[in-house]
């Protein structure tokens, strides 16, 4: 994958999530007249009944109308969606350097901004006050 800024990446993907690719792509070439070219883009429209990338904008559109769908009517944007996995992913793993090369980051400062020490501690405190009142 080429990222903003043209930087080559890989995107690790879950197996689950590769049946629903391997699914797409067995009807990607006849529905929108796609080639199996190594160096085809994944998701494709059909314009003029030729295959061209999705745009910027189609991304976002998609994004909306389907977290629309999952979020009891609340829409998303890829950057909020990104966000959120940024700030899910860190409070899970507590790994800046796994942030930093899931998000494209060069910079701990920037990766950073997703960790939130205060909220942790906060939550921590909450937990064990808890536990006292049983």
């Amino acid at each position: 994958m080429i990222r903003k800024g043209d930087k080559s990446d890989v995107v690790p993907v879950t197996p689950e999530s590769m049946i629903d690719v391997r699914e797409y792509l067995n009807v990607r070439c006849q529905r929108y007249n796609a080639t199996d070219d190594e160096n085809e883009f994944v998701f494709v429209t059909k314009t003029q009944n030729t295959s061209t990338p999705l745009s910027n904008r189609t991304v976002e559109t998609l994004v909306k109308k389907y977290t629309k769908a999952f979020k009891s009517n609340k829409s998303m944007s890829p950057h909020k969606l990104r966000h959120t996995y940024a700030t899910n992913l860190m409070a899970q793993e507590k790994d800046i350097h796994l942030l930093m090369s899931q998000l494209g980051h060069t910079s701990t400062t920037t990766a950073a901004l997703y960790d939130n020490p205060e909220l942790d501690k906060a939550q921590h405190a909450a937990a064990k006050m808890g536990k006292r009142r049983k």
